[in-house]
């Protein structure tokens, strides 16, 4: 099994219910031919770089996808017959891909709060902090001279 990345660009005057009928045809393509749609990214309607069938917007969706070298075949097939689409690419990403063995690598993410922090009050800075009144605050720069340039006097 491999892992491909296919970017599709879908006539954009279409309805909203047609664009639908249009990601449900490609998704359909890819399970009936033994295939699995790891993620289905909707980009939203955004002006083409250049015009295409003589359109100027486009629906661009993003689709990864695992499955077999003739799965492929079969997809972009569809889509060239589609007159829905405008453009595609396919792109493989991994040649062996094993969906059990990218779960275990990827880690579950922690909560950004454990339960007795939720609901707690974590305080800001002060106003004495904010107004720069706060003692012993410039400390160490008073040796800073900004006028003098230890560059400039070597160069002289």
């Amino acid at each position: 099994m491999r892992k491909y990345e296919c970017f599709i660009i879908i006539d954009a005057d279409l309805p909203d219910d047609a664009i639908a009928v249009a990601d449900d045809k490609i998704k359909n393509v890819v399970a009936g031919n033994g295939g699995t749609v790891l993620d289905y990214v909707p980009w939203g309607k955004k002006k083409l770089a250049y015009p295409v069938r003589k359109r100027t917007r486009g629906h661009y969706v993003l689709m990864e996808f695992a499955g077999a070298s003739g799965l492929v075949a079969e997809l972009e097939r569809n889509l060239r017959l589609d007159e829905r689409i405008l453009k595609f690419i396919t792109v493989m990403l991994q040649d062996r891909y094993d969906p059990q063995a990218e779960e275990a690598k990827q880690p579950k993410t922690p909560l950004p709060f454990t339960d007795e922090e939720v609901g707690k009050v974590i305080p800001l800075a002060t106003d004495e902090e904010l107004s720069g009144e706060v003692e012993g605050e410039e400390e160490g720069f008073e040796d800073l001279d900004t006028e003098t340039d230890p560059d400039e006097e070597e160069e002289e």
